[in-house]
């Protein structure tokens, strides 16, 4: 909350004449606090971004001043109407000390000193305690309104009443059918035997909670409120869906009683459908779902933590947020100590209420504490005990070959995984705070970039060891593997020689790898488009067996990525070749040479290569044509060649199908083909990277064909599958957040991708 000093002095400034100062755009002034828990009014302002700031009476009429006018006016119409006198002067420093840092002005161009325009601090923002950490908006505004409308009905006095009428007597009827211990317990065994029903009841549970957000935007709507987005986010260390309903701020307490309310309420009516579809089909497995939602709504009503309860209760005492008052309650406590500003301002009820909220919540929260850090060093090596038994059941599944099975499974046991994953990042968050809070204080080893060149050499190392762990693991597997390969007529007859030896395919795999990290450097890519591509396939052990297997293809992948990446060396030269000068022009030809002929050797060493280049040289012509507009006779021409060149690769591919299989799975081609198929979608969505998706979908298509050797071109599939993943990944990564597919698309392609890539890790 800001606060008015009582000096009401200005600083000495460097402005020349008095500024015309406006409020931002789309700041907005939603009036007092209705029903507040203070002694005197508050005045509730929201920014453009959202954030609702709480201002006391003089600087809400200062705000509200701000249309133009001069400080000199406003002066003199604040003096008029609160019969207080008031300079220029002093309506400035409000205006300058306490609305501008908070971000309620509109940048003003008129100082002479415009230096400081780049270096000014960002407006200030709330980080409450225990507050929803990571948020992703998944549906904006505009469509939680829409869909608010659609539930709105369920508001009316008639509705509410039938619905929790209804509510509380199929709760009974299920009770008075007796021995509910007894049926929950079946439920839960039938659960046990089908985990398909458990993914099921998953969903039913997700679906609760989404409900739930709906039931809070929609009483936000009811009351006359404009509801924000809704998401998802991290709260403690589980992931949680929240809604943004900071605009309930603007109606009276019931108002906002019933916006807490509301995500209860349309729990209990979807609890109502699912034990009315139960006591229909008598489906024992429904019991525990419905139980587990009983559990979730009481859990709601919790003021400790920032569940509805909390909220509820900051709503009764008037007061918008209870942790801040944590410090001043615990501070009054010390003997001598007066008590602190903020207690003061509070009314009587209003303080007894959030003292004895004070008295309750801390202890209990230091209970968790002190239980959690005493209970996890002992649960650990249980949970970890659980976790390889449930890792070898699964590695049994998967000797069988139901990749269906195992992809359940390791969907289960990602969602056990899911708090850890939340304890991590909540460290992170903590050790962030740590350095902010030491850097604030001057400490050196907290200062910004202190650690770069660490974390530099901490990525290289990294890398390096996650590429010498893939070509550890290829020549291993093969190592083990048979060496007799026959003769393919592609390198001739000496086929034996040259694929034949285990120590080609490690040869082969460690040019590849030098050659996409040689690439990824020279074209300056994230290190997350390097990592993600490197670290799925090292875990993958269809995509290590494909590498280690003595095959034509492996070797003609090999020549046409030491011919592109010497071709993309050559692009960087003529790149800086302004700044080197013309030495540079004849070894950047001796380059584009060398990787032409490097590329023409994969080709003929694989002719099955020559489908996807001819393919993608036809889509960059079209394309080229298209952004140049070239004569249409060249065009036309240039296109029609490189057609007739994909014609011939389609025929000389037919010749490919007729050799030996890849020794693989078919359980591991279908982990190959499925990463590949979702690397395709995700890059279709890209709009730049449509083009090399539609190159990547030919081996696809061909890898698929139920053809003998068809699985040939499975080298092919993981190679342009790393590439368009690295593709992707610095396509996602280098766009802003608004200009990325949806989130929820998003959430789709990387959560069915990590399964996918688990269960290959399993085979």
């Amino acid at each position: 909350m800001t606060i008015l000093t009582g000096d009401g002095q200005s600083p000495p400034t460097a402005v020349v004449r008095d500024p015309v100062r406006r409020l931002a755009e789309s700041t907005e002034l939603l009036g007092e606090y209705q029903d507040s828990g203070y002694r005197t009014p508050k005045f509730l302002v929201r920014r453009a971004d959202g954030q609702v700031m709480q201002l006391p009476l003089l600087l809400y009429r200062v705000a509200c001043l701000l249309d133009g006018r001069d400080a000199g006016r406003i002066a003199t119409d604040l003096s008029a109407e609160l019969g207080q006198d008031l300079t220029a002067e002093q309506v400035s420093y409000l205006v300058e000390e306490r609305l501008r840092p908070a971000g309620l002005l509109a940048p003003d161009h008129t100082d002479i000193d415009t230096d400081d325009l780049g270096t000014a601090t960002p407006p200030i923002r709330s980080d409450p305690l225990l507050a929803l950490r990571y948020r992703k908006g998944v549906v904006p505004a505009g469509g939680t309104w829409r869909i608010a409308g659609v539930f709105r009905l369920l508001f009316t006095r008639p509705a509410w009443v039938a619905a929790l009428a209804t509510f509380v007597a199929l709760d009974a009827l299920v009770l008075l059918q007796g021995d509910l211990v007894g049926r929950v317990t079946a439920g839960a065994t039938t659960l046990i035997h089908r985990p398909h029903l458990t993914l099921f009841l998953l969903a039913l549970l997700l679906l609760s909670m989404v409900f739930h957000e709906i039931g809070h935007v929609t009483a936000c709507r009811y009351g006359g409120a404009r509801p924000g987005d809704m998401g998802v986010g991290l709260y403690l260390v589980w992931p949680a869906l929240y809604s943004t309903v900071t605009d309930t701020y603007r109606l009276d307490r019931v108002g906002r009683l019933r916006t807490d309310l509301a995500g209860v309420y349309f729990n209990a009516i979807f609890m109502t459908v699912l034990t009315g579809s139960y006591l229909r089909t008598d489906a024992t497995w429904l019991l525990p779902a419905i139980l587990l939602m009983h559990v979730q709504a009481a859990q709601q009503f919790l003021p400790s933590v920032r569940f509805d309860g909390y909220y509820m209760l900051a709503d009764l005492a008037g007061v918008p947020e209870l942790f801040n008052y944590v410090g001043p309650v615990l501070g009054r406590l010390v003997p001598g100590r007066p008590a602190h500003p903020r207690v003061q301002e509070l009314r009587p009820r209003p303080r007894r209420l959030i003292m004895l909220w004070v008295a309750v919540t801390v202890p209990m929260l230091l209970f968790y504490l002190v239980t959690f850090l005493i209970v996890v060093p002992r649960v650990l090596p249980v949970a970890w005990d659980v976790l390889l038994d449930y890792l070898s059941r699964m590695q049994a599944a998967t000797r069988a070959g139901d990749v269906t099975t195992v992809a359940l499974s390791v969907f289960q046991l990602f969602l056990m995984v899911l708090p850890w994953v939340g304890s991590a990042l909540v460290i992170t968050m903590l050790l962030g705070k740590m350095r902010r809070f030491g850097d604030a204080r001057g400490w050196a080893w907290a200062a910004p970039g202190r650690w770069d060149a660490d974390r530099r050499y901490a990525a290289f190392a990294g890398v390096a060891g996650l590429a010498g762990a893939l070509i550890w693991r290829v020549a291993h597997v093969a190592g083990s593997a048979s060496t007799s390969i026959p003769d393919t007529g592609a390198v001739g007859r000496h086929a034996d020689v040259l694929i034949g030896s285990p120590a080609l395919s490690v040869l082969a795999c460690a040019v590849l790898v030098v050659s996409f990290l040689t690439s990824a450097a020279l074209l300056r890519w994230r290190l997350s488009a390097v990592v993600v591509p490197l670290a799925v396939v090292a875990a993958m052990e269809p995509a290590v067996s494909v590498l280690a297997t003595r095959s034509p293809a492996v070797v003609g992948a090999t020549w046409t990525a030491v011919g592109a990446t010497i071709l993309v060396t050559a692009n960087r030269l003529r790149v800086s070749s302004g700044r080197r000068g013309p030495r540079s022009v004849p070894w950047q030809r001796v380059l584009i040479g060398a990787g032409l002929v490097a590329i023409a050797a994969g080709v003929v060493t694989t002719p099955l290569l020559a489908l996807p280049l001819a393919v993608g040289a036809a889509l960059l012509a079209i394309r080229t044509g298209w952004r140049t507009h070239l004569r249409m006779h060249g065009w036309v021409l240039s296109t029609v060649v490189v057609l007739g060149v994909t014609a011939l690769a389609a025929l000389t591919a037919l010749a490919l199908l007729r050799t030996s299989p890849i020794a693989l799975s078919p359980a591991g081609q279908q982990v190959l083909l499925l990463v590949a198929g979702l690397s395709a979608v995700g890059a279709s969505v890209v709009r730049e990277l449509r083009w090399p998706a539609a190159a990547l979908a030919l081996p696809v298509l061909i890898a698929v064909v139920p053809a003998p050797g068809a699985a040939a071109a499975l080298p092919l599939v993981l190679c342009s599958t790393v590439v368009l993943g690295s593709l992707l990944v610095q396509a996602l990564t280098r766009h802003p957040v608004e200009d990325r597919p949806h989130p929820l698309l998003r959430a789709a392609l990387v959560v069915t991708t990590l399964v996918v890539v688990i269960v290959g890790a399993l085979l």
